[in-house]
């Protein structure tokens, strides 16, 4: 593979055990969601809400996930049970795009570099600046360039509001929106209208998380690499621009602005 940026370091699987995530109403899995030690994102649960965690690690972990109230867990308690979180559609006006009218804002490209996370990720989630347009106020879709050494692997795509510094803001997601890949180096394009994602005045954050699951684990082929080293594919590519700011990733719990990169993200408009 050429232009990998990527530390293979050991890990070891040892005193792991399994747990499922479950919704404490329906008792069905809840999947993808993300396990937290500390301030990290430290993997997710699979399509069926298992994942696998040190039992001698005493420390309580955190669990966030899409439409669920956040959870702290004891390596003690199996299944885990999260509470759905009540959405007031009585409240909402859903406006639906008549997707007449599409506009490309940007295109998606295989320049740059393919990044990859290693198997300690500091950082899973890396979004980008979309400005408001006044005419053209739906997503229509978004396309982007991904490197695998496999079919199917995951990555799950994220959008956030702007706040009032001009920073992401809230996840604006009501379900978790995970994408499969085809191997090699492929553009993945996903049709966003029946989503009804409105476009603000202040524009949008769009991006993707990876997902740190088995499925997506790449193991080293260096001979001198320890048997358990591995990274998490797909690699994302990314272009070094040093006028352009718009790509931040999330880093330590909080959203950091990359100073010369900028995420290949295609994105189209409608009305």
């Amino acid at each position: 593979m050429k232009n990998l940026c990527i530390l293979l370091l050991a890990f070891s699987s040892f005193g792991q055990t399994k747990f499922q995530i479950l919704d404490s109403i329906t008792r069905q899995p809840v999947s993808y969601a993300n396990i937290w030690n500390d301030k990290q994102i430290i993997r997710n649960s699979d399509s069926l809400g298992n994942f696998e965690a040190s039992i001698a690690d005493k420390k309580p972990l955190k669990i966030t996930a899409i439409g669920y109230q956040e959870k702290v867990f004891q390596t003690n308690q199996n299944p885990i049970l999260l509470q759905p979180v009540p959405y007031l559609l009585d409240e909402v006006v859903i406006r639906k795009p008549k997707n007449t009218n599409p506009t490309v804002v940007s295109k998606s490209s295989r320049k740059g570099q393919a990044l990859f996370v290693q198997y300690d990720a500091k950082s899973v989630s890396v979004v980008k600046f979309i400005k408001g347009e006044s005419t053209q106020k739906f997503l229509k879709s978004i396309a982007f360039y991904t490197q695998t050494s496999s079919n199917n692997r995951k990555i799950a795509l994220i959008f956030y509001s702007v706040n009032e510094k001009g920073e992401p803001g809230e996840l604006l997601n009501t379900e978790t929106v995970v994408c499969n890949l085809k191997k090699g180096t492929k553009e993945t394009r996903v049709d966003l209208v029946d989503y009804a994602i409105e476009l603000p005045k202040e524009g949008i954050y769009v991006g993707l998380q990876h997902l740190l699951i088995e499925d997506n684990k790449m193991y080293s082929q260096d001979k001198n690499a320890t048997p358990l080293s591995f990274f998490y594919e797909p690699g994302l590519y990314f272009s070094e621009e040093t006028d352009i700011k718009d790509s931040w990733c999330f880093y330590d719990e909080k959203w950091k602005l990359y100073p010369t990169r900028s995420l290949n993200l295609g994105v189209e408009l409608t009305d």
